[in-house]
């Protein structure tokens, strides 16, 4: 009787256990599946932890090798997710962490998914502010951040959201931009830095704002520290502004930057000044010049290196001073890499069609070279005098050739780095358009919004241009070169020509190749050493976002962004390409491969 009232009792007391195991197992925090800092500082093998897949290279290099050039021609498709909404196409870059995968797709939802299958576990669709979005020229994401648990969204009208990584539900909201006022919002991923940061910038160089950079709490969303791209309180940045007009001098900053722990900063690129062309013409670096906003425009259009703790400026370079062309640096692709020499290096490929070289650490520029053949809005730059040489000033009312055209030498689907070849892989934009400038007053036609200044009763876009799309010169149309470079002397090893300008991210793997998707609907896998292709399929669509590969329970998948949209993807179709590209239609698809 005694040992069967004992049974009970073990019993019992098993129950209570086993209970209380359980419940300490649902209280434990959603790090436990993968994104705890020190995993997406240190990124597995086998996930895609953040836009470039680590925070702190930005080399869109996977190291994965079951996949590779002996065995590529197998791929085959694995699973397709289709979001069901297809407005501006599909620009992000997926997460995958422990077989699930994250995207972000327009205008701000966020879908988890089995990345074995395309199984959608969850999905957040946020309430948002439609007056804000319909206005909105930024009314897309490009990607997500993930770390401790939790997934960060920058919504179209302003907020920042914390979604638990295991339900989708929020963990946080918060209001960070006043979208009503200032029509803008977030476009661009955030970068995960640590369990005490995470990093964004929000977009609008086209709106008349004042642009910021913001160091927030990734555990409770508060605001730690504020960079302000025009140059708020820093004397030497608004020495380069006529009067007020900083406060109103755009400079976003809409892509995600790149972590240098050694140095505790991050780099990140800022956005053109508003309005994006102004009228001064060859005066406009002389801040007492009539127009706009005439001066140097500190800090727009430039890489900024920022503080880990304080968001104070280390240093900076401008890649296009007082901006005539809309060349802003904020397409946010810092490849971090030391070269044979040992020295630590950070390179920007810029909308100027330029790639800059710096040291990391102080800035100082080691290599700046064109990746583009027509360019004509400078001869170069000179590392001795640290200026742009011969710049070409657009007069107001008069129609100039400028090449690159507006969206860029560069555009901000980035490439990749190759620890393995050592070398550097770009999409090159061979395009130019013809600007006219509005002159003072106005009067001429326009592209975009607004011929005027306008803050009330909310921003609205102010450009203040007509640009049309032109050949290079030489050329009969446009077309995009995929250079496969040194990366410190800009030496090429070899380069592929493209009658249609691709715009998807690259990728390269441990299996020694290099992926790219195409404008008319291809993905490609091609020998990383010598740019021939191996492997060839039509995923029916253009392809404006990027392209990962990441293994679960062994198996090798890569996984690529497909979808029509886009202001360039829009552009490649509707002016660059449109004898090429036929009605194409906006659309939106996952689509992954793995071998047969």
């Amino acid at each position: 009787m005694k040992d069967r009232r004992m049974f009970r009792l073990l019993l019992q007391l098993g129950t209570v256990a086993v209970c209380l195991a359980v419940a300490v197992l649902l209280a434990a925090p959603a790090a436990q599946a993968g994104s705890s800092a020190d995993e997406i500082k240190n990124c597995p093998d086998q996930n895609w932890c953040s836009y470039h897949r680590t925070v702190d290279s930005a080399w869109r290099y996977s190291p994965l090798n079951q996949i590779n050039t002996s065995n590529v021609k197998k791929l085959r498709p694995a699973w397709i997710f289709q979001p069901g909404d297809p407005r501006m196409g599909l620009h992000s870059t997926p997460l995958v962490i422990d077989g699930y995968m994250y995207v972000a797709t327009n205008p701000s939802t966020v879908w988890k998914l089995n990345a074995v299958t395309g199984e959608r576990v969850w999905a957040y669709v946020p309430k948002m502010d439609e007056a804000v979005v319909s206005r909105s020229f930024f009314a897309h994401t490009r990607g997500l951040a993930i770390g401790d648990g939790r997934v960060y969204m920058g919504t179209v009208d302003g907020r920042l959201v914390a979604l638990d990584e295991n339900t989708g539900q929020p963990v946080w909201d918060r209001q960070i931009v006043n979208s009503k006022k200032d029509t803008i919002g977030f476009s661009g991923a955030a970068t995960f830095v640590s369990s005490d940061l995470l990093v964004i910038g929000q977009n609008g160089g086209e709106y008349p704002i004042e642009g910021k950079i913001f160091g927030i709490n990734p555990k409770t969303g508060d605001i730690k520290w504020i960079f302000y791209t025009t140059g708020r309180d820093d004397p030497r940045a608004l020495a380069t502004w006529k009067g007020d007009s900083w406060k109103y001098g755009g400079g976003g900053s809409w892509q995600p930057g790149s972590v240098d722990y050694d140095n505790n900063q991050i780099f990140m690129g800022t956005g053109n000044p508003d309005p994006d062309y102004d009228y001064c013409g060859a005066d406009c670096r002389n801040v007492n010049a009539d127009g706009w906003r005439p001066g140097d425009n500190l800090y727009t259009s430039s890489t900024v290196a920022l503080d880990l703790n304080t968001g104070k400026l280390n240093w900076y370079f401008q890649e296009a001073p007082s901006d005539a062309y809309d060349y802003d640096a904020a397409p946010g692709e810092y490849v971090l890499f030391d070269d044979a020499r040992g020295r630590k290096l950070v390179l920007h490929p810029g909308k100027n069609g330029f790639n800059h070289v710096h040291d990391r650490k102080t800035g100082k520029p080691i290599a700046v070279y064109p990746d583009m053949k027509s360019y004509n809005w400078t001869s170069g730059f000179n590392l001795e005098t640290g200026e742009w040489q011969n710049m070409l000033w657009p007069k107001a009312g008069e129609k100039t050739l400028v090449c690159p055209a507006i969206d860029g030498g560069h555009s901000w689907n980035p490439g990749t780095y190759d620890p393995q070849t050592k070398l550097f892989y770009r999409i090159a934009n061979e395009w130019c358009m013809y600007l006219t400038v509005s002159p003072k007053g106005g009067g001429t036609t326009i592209s975009a919004g607004s011929e005027s200044r306008i803050t009330e009763p909310f921003a609205q876009a102010f450009m203040s241009a007509e640009w049309v799309g032109a050949a290079p010169p030489g050329e009969s149309s446009a077309y995009g070169r995929l250079t496969a470079r040194d990366p410190v002397s800009g030496k090429i090893t070899w380069e592929k020509r493209y009658t249609i300008i691709p715009h998807s991210a690259l990728l390269s793997t441990g299996g020694g190749l290099l992926f790219v998707g195409t404008t008319d609907g291809f993905v490609e896998g091609l020998d990383a050493k010598t740019g021939d292709v191996l492997w060839r399929f039509n995923n029916g669509s253009g392809h404006n976002g990027g392209i990962i590969s990441y293994s679960v329970g062994g198996k090798q998948y890569i996984g690529v962004a497909v979808g029509h949209g886009s202001y360039v993807g829009r552009a490649l179709a509707d002016w660059y390409h449109k004898d090429k590209i036929i009605n194409m239609k906006e659309s939106a698809a996952i689509v992954v491969f793995s071998l047969d």
